[in-house]
């Protein structure tokens, strides 16, 4: 795996790494517009750095839709991969800080985005080996592609703040020479076994050859890749990509990076997918055409746009378009409703506190602020246990299906265990909705209480309550419905 030189280390190697950063060097090297390869840590396991190494860091990307097979593209940009689970593995990971880098890719979900965390401590150690090796004059960036709010300034604030550094000019290196570039990246890729099988039959066929890693995703969206370069640093030209909807700007991303939390990621939660879920429907394109959850889903998310487009607006576009677009888009490709419901906290505060903290929401329809409290009760009746047996909290669908809640964040668990078959469940809910540490973003200086607006409140307490004493899902949507056609 000689064919480029280590310019970029990546902490993950997860699917949306492989079809998204890893695709776009992959493009930018095979245009001549850049030439360097990536080194991968697997942060947990070995599976995936073993599978790299054996296929020579060769993988592909099968990008298809419900009517199948639309492209095959075999990516070439991985040069070499280790796990990070073991001392071994570290060591030829930090070996790799020796090289000239351009860029450090950290992929790992927002639960791994803390001190302590071993994606965490691999950073911080390569960013120290780094200056090591290259020096005060060095600079370097770092991504964050976890689209979480302010991700880039997230990872500057933990490695500055949280780790002690060698010594002073370490620190200053860090504040002055290493640019945590704020992101935000969008392409659905969907577990293996959720794709058809038909589908995956027909990639083997067609690729020929062992592949360990097939990466099944959509076709790209019209915003793919948005990255804040306030320094012009970057040295991997991602602006080169701009035809795959790639976006490099000094100024601030924060509105694009609301755009997709609030229009793209609430389609998913809590728009669609626990509520599919606790229905019985595994997949996320069945759930979003379902003849109740899907009108609804498209009367949820207008009612976004009407917010976002008063409290947030880009010029030159629509965020009835943007989000009508995303809606499409998972009416298209086949997912799973599993594989998205997980740190519901995180989740619900980037998604829906937003909307219940603006004024704009005082001016939206009534028919509106009851499907949006809806919403946010599903996930909340998603989240109530049935029981907890030592660490491990388990739930029960509409169906009487028992599954682990795997919200990392236990208050809401905690709070809400033992509420089903309860009438006298606004307590409950104010404890949570008044907990700030749950809704404030971090390193926000005003704290964001959610028990404030009182419609919302209300709301959220009568719909939650029916959904822990009998109703199901769909029987209590079909009830709003009938209100709203009445």
């Amino acid at each position: 795996m000689n064919r480029y030189p280590v310019k970029i280390l990546a902490l993950g190697a997860g699917g949306l790494q492989r079809a998204l950063t890893h695709q776009f060097v992959d493009d930018l090297n095979k245009n001549n517009l850049y030439h360097g390869g990536i080194y991968i840590g697997q942060p947990r396991g070995s599976e995936k750095a073993k599978a790299f190494n054996q296929q020579d860091g060769i993988y592909h990307v099968v990008t298809f839709d419900l009517n199948g097979i639309k492209e095959i593209k075999q990516i070439e940009s991985v040069v070499g991969a280790t796990t990070l689970a073991t001392t071994e593995g570290q060591k030829r990971f930090y070996s790799q800080a020796e090289n000239q880098l351009d860029l450090i890719l950290v992929g790992v979900t927002e639960a791994g985005v803390a001190k302590g965390e071993i994606a965490m401590d691999v950073l911080h150690q390569t960013l120290s080996r780094y200056y090591a090796h290259h020096g005060s004059k060095s600079t370097i960036s770092v991504i964050n592609t976890d689209n979480i709010r302010n991700n880039g300034h997230a990872l500057r604030e933990i490695m500055i703040n949280d780790y002690p550094a060698s010594s002073p000019q370490v620190t200053d290196w860090l504040k002055d020479r290493v640019d945590f570039l704020d992101e935000m990246g969008d392409r659905i890729v969907p577990q293996s076994d959720a794709v058809p099988t038909a589908i995956q039959e027909e990639a083997i066929r067609q690729i020929d050859r062992p592949d360990q890693l097939i990466t099944y995703t959509e076709s790209l969206p019209l915003i793919s890749l948005v990255l804040q370069d306030s320094h012009c640093r970057l040295r991997v030209p991602f602006e080169k990509l701009e035809k795959f909807g790639v976006i490099v700007s000094q100024a601030s991303i924060d509105p694009f990076h609301d755009w997709k939390l609030l229009l793209v990621n609430a389609v998913h939660v809590p728009g669609i997918t626990h509520k599919g879920f606790l229905s019985g429907i595994e997949t996320v394109n069945e759930a979003s055409t379902h003849p109740l959850f899907g009108p609804h889903l498209k009367r949820l998310m207008s009612g976004y746009a009407d917010v976002v487009s008063q409290d947030i607006p880009i010029p030159g576009r629509q965020a009835l378009d943007y989000t009508m677009d995303f809606v499409r888009r998972i009416r298209e490709i086949e997912d799973s409703n599993a594989r998205i419901n997980v740190n519901e906290t995180v989740k619900l505060r980037e998604r829906a506190s937003d909307i219940i903290v603006s004024e704009s929401y005082h001016t939206t329809t009534t028919q509106f602020r009851s499907e949006f409290a809806y919403s946010f009760a599903t996930v909340l009746r998603f989240l109530t246990p049935i029981e907890r047996n030592g660490g491990v909290y388990i739930g029960q669908t509409d169906l009487g299906q028992r599954y682990e809640i795997s919200d990392p964040n236990h208050f809401i668990q905690d709070a809400l265990i033992g509420a089903f078959g309860q009438e006298d469940v606004g307590q409950r809910l104010r404890q949570i909705l008044a907990q700030t540490a749950l809704w404030t973003p971090p390193g926000s200086a005003l704290s964001v209480d959610l028990s404030r607006n009182r419609d919302f409140v209300d709301r959220l307490i009568s719909l939650y309550r029916q959904l822990v004493n009998g109703r199901t899902c769909l029987q209590l949507l079909a009830e709003i419905q009938d209100v709203r056609q009445g």
